[in-house]
């Protein structure tokens, strides 16, 4: 009898202020793979990142669009996005 092999796979949910920083990256071009743990752990550091973690992913990228400008997001612009989009009454 053949069997084929058992693929076992793990989703797991990212933290999120990982998703910050892997967002942070798209927005501004940069390749995940080029920073080292060291630099990312200091990324995380920065005191903005709780602010912008607790925020919706979809506030949170709208925000980032409208913040980055030619491949820089600096974080305190990012969270000022963030806060007037939250404070912004809903389009309809």
């Amino acid at each position: 009898m053949i069997t084929s092999p058992t693929v076992v796979t793990e989703v797991t949910a990212m933290a999120p202020e990982q998703t910050v920083f892997e967002l942070w990256c798209r927005l501004t071009g940069s390749d995940l793979v080029t920073f080292d743990e060291a630099e990312r752990e200091a990324f995380l550091a920065r005191p903005q990142v709780p602010a912008l973690a607790a925020t919706p992913y979809d506030v949170l990228l709208d925000a980032g669009i409208t913040a980055a400008r030619r491949g820089s997001l600096p974080l305190e612009r990012w969270l000022a996005a963030a806060r007037l989009a939250r404070a912004a009454p809903a389009r309809r």
